[in-house]
C-alpha cells in the first residue's frame, strides 16, 4: 500500500481500516466494530450502527416478502433520508442489484428505465409513488420495514451490486455495473483522510444516486464509525450547517462556492465545528482552497469517475500542489497512453448495461480508458489537463485541451468560473473564452471596465502560450453558466 495513503492513518485508525469485500462483510465489521456509535441520524432520530444493521436485516426481509430474488434488480426513488440510506444497504446485502434514480427524472424516464433494466421491483417514497404509476414490477414503499430479520445474500467480491447512471450530459445515460468489490474499494479509498477519521459528523448531500455522494459521502463515513446526517433538501441543507454542525462535508466546487460564500458573509460561526470538505465530481480552482483555508477549512480536491467507483486519486498536499488531484489510490495499476490515463484495479466497473459497443470503446484487457488527458510530476504527483472528448482540433491539425488554458485563467482570484470553446470572428473559427467573474471583485465597475479587465487577464494569459493556443475573443457573462446535475459547467448546452 502507498505510504502516502497509509501515513495518513494513526495506528489506531489502521486496526480498523481494512478491506472488506462485499456489503454483508462490510456490515458485519461496522457492527462489530462500531455497534454503540451513533450511525445515521436526521436530528430528530438516531440509530446505532447495531441498529441501523438490524433496520438493513428488516428491510431485507421487505424485499424477500415481495418475491425479490438474489440477481434481481431493484430500483430506488427517495432523497437522502434515513429510509433511503438502509434501502442502499439492504438490496446488495440480499444479493440483489441496486439503482438509484435521480429524483428529477419523470414518469416517463422512471418507466423506461424500469423497462429497459428490468427491475423485480421498486423501492419509491411517498412523494415518488405518482411515477411509478406504469410500472408492471412490485412497488414497495420506502418506509416498509418487517418486523423480523432476513440474512444476508449469498454474495461475493465479484457479485453485481448496483448500476450508476453517468454521462447524460453527453448524450444518453449510460448504466455503469460496478460489483460489491468495486464499491467496497471506492468506500475504503474514501476513508484516506488526515486529520483524524473518527467521530465525525457528515452530512451526505449530494444524492446518493451520485457516486460521489453513495461512497465518499456515504459509505466512507460508515467505514470510519462516522456518524451520517440525512439531507432530503441540497439547498436548505445549506442553511443547517450552523445547526447540524458537521465535521466535513463532500461537496462538488459549486456547493463549496455557495457554502464559502455564506460564511464570508456571516462570519465563521457559520460553518459550526466544521473542520474539511472534499470535493470532487468537477475541477477544483486554487482560488477556493485558500478561501476554505481563510476561514479554517481544510480543502481537499480528488479526482475518480463513475467507472472506477469514484475514487482514483487524493491530494492533501494542497499548501505546495494545489493544482493537482493527488496520488493515485493503492491497488491501483495505471498508466498514460498518448495522453490518456488508463486504470486497472478491482475498483473498475464490468462493463456498462446492455451496452456492449459503449464497454469496448473504454475497455481493453482489463484497463479503464478514462477519457481524461493527464500529467504526472516528478513527485508522482496527477494533474489533469483535459477531456479527450472536448478537444478543439484545428485546421492546422493540432489538438487545443479547453481545460489546460481554463487552468491558466482560474489562477486569477477575479474569475468564478470559465469555459474555452471555439467562436466566430469575421467569419473564421477561432479559440475563444466565456468568463463567470466573480460578483465581489467587479462590483461597482462599468460592463466596458469588466470587459476591458477579462480582456487584460487574456492578454496576460496569451503571453504565456504558443501562437496556436492563443484565444482570440473574450466573452463576460453576467448569468451562470449551465450546469449538470453535479453542477459541472454543461458544455453541450454552451453555444
Amino acid at each position: 500500500m502507498s505510504d502516502y495513503f497509509i501515513d495518513m492513518l494513526s495506528e489506531e485508525e489502521k486496526k480498523v481500516i481494512y478491506y472488506v469485500p462485499t456489503f454483508a462483510d462490510f456490515l458485519k465489521k461496522v457492527e462489530k466494530d462500531f455497534a454503540d456509535k451513533p450511525a445515521t441520524t436526521d436530528g430528530t432520530t438516531t440509530y446505532t450502527f447495531k441498529e441501523l444493521v438490524s433496520r438493513v436485516a428488516k428491510r431485507r426481509a421487505v424485499l424477500a416478502a415481495n418475491g425479490v430474488k438474489p440477481g434481481d434488480k431493484v430500483g430506488v426513488m427517495a432523497r437522502n433520508d434515513l429510509d433511503a440510506m438502509e434501502w442502499f444497504l439492504a438490496i446488495p446485502s440480499y444479493g440483489a442489484i441496486l439503482t438509484m434514480l435521480p429524483v428529477q427524472l419523470g414518469i416517463e424516464q422512471v418507466t423506461g428505465i424500469s423497462m429497459k433494466f428490468g427491475f423485480s421491483a421498486f423501492v419509491a417514497a411517498e412523494e415518488f409513488k405518482p411515477l411509478t404509476a406504469n410500472l408492471t414490477c412490485k412497488v414497495i414503499s420506502s418506509t416498509e420495514i418487517a418486523e423480523e430479520e432476513a440474512p444476508y445474500g449469498d454474495v461475493k467480491k465479484e457479485s453485481v451490486a448496483a448500476i450508476y447512471f453517468t454521462g447524460g450530459s453527453t448524450g444518453a445515460p449510460k448504466g455503469v455495473i460496478l460489483n460489491h468489490g468495486s464499491l467496497m474499494r471506492g468506500a475504503l479509498n474514501g476513508t484516506y483522510q488526515p486529520g483524524g477519521i473518527f467521530n465525525h459528523r457528515v452530512m451526505v448531500i449530494l444524492p446518493m444516486s451520485h457516486i460521489f455522494g453513495s461512497v465518499m459521502g456515504f459509505l466512507s463515513v460508515l467505514y470510519t464509525g462516522s456518524t451520517v446526517i440525512a439531507c432530503t433538501d441540497m439547498r436548505a441543507a445549506v442553511g443547517q450547517i450552523p445547526v447540524l454542525r458537521p465535521t466535513f462535508l463532500v461537496l462538488v466546487p459549486g456547493l463549496v462556492e455557495v457554502i464559502l460564500g455564506i460564511a464570508k458573509m456571516k462570519g465563521k460561526g457559520f460553518l459550526g465545528d466544521m473542520q474539511k470538505m472534499i470535493v470532487g465530481a468537477a475541477p477544483v480552482p486554487p482560488r477556493l482552497i485558500k478561501d476554505a483555508s481563510d476561514l479554517g477549512i481544510k480543502l481537499y480536491p480528488g479526482y475518480g469517475l463513475t467507472e472506477g467507483a469514484n475514487l482514483t486519486s487524493a491530494n492533501v498536499d494542497i499548501d505546495t500542489k494545489p493544482e493537482s488531484m493527488g496520488k493515485i489510490y493503492p491497488e491501483q495499476e495505471y498508466k498514460v497512453v498518448d495522453g490518456e490515463l488508463w486504470i486497472k484495479g478491482d475498483n473498475v466497473m464490468i462493463g456498462y448495461a446492455g451496452n456492449p459497443e459503449e464497454t469496448a470503446k473504454v475497455m481493453e484487457d482489463g484497463w479503464l480508458k478514462t477519457g481524461d488527458l493527464v500529467r504526472f510530476d516528478e513527485d508522482g504527483f496527477l494533474y489533469i489537463t483535459g477531456r479527450i472528448k472536448n478537444l478543439i482540433i484545428l485546421s492546422n491539425g493540432e489538438n487545443v485541451s479547453p481545460e489546460e488554458l481554463e487552468e491558466y485563467f482560474y489562477k486569477d482570484a477575479r474569475i468564478k468560473d470559465c469555459l474555452v470553446r471555439e467562436m466566430q470572428v469575421g467569419g473564421n473559427t477561432v479559440i475563444g473564452i466565456e468568463i463567470l467573474p466573480l460578483d465581489q471583485a467587479v462590483a461597482g465597475m462599468s460592463d466596458e471596465d469588466v470587459q476591458k479587465a477579462m480582456e487584460e487577464v487574456c492578454e496576460s494569459v496569451n503571453s504565456k502560450l504558443p501562437s496556436y493556443m492563443k484565444i482570440a475573443k473574450v466573452v463576460v457573462r453576467k448569468e451562470d453558466f449551465p450546469r449538470t446535475g453535479a453542477m459541472k459547467i454543461d458544455r453541450m448546452k454552451v453555444k
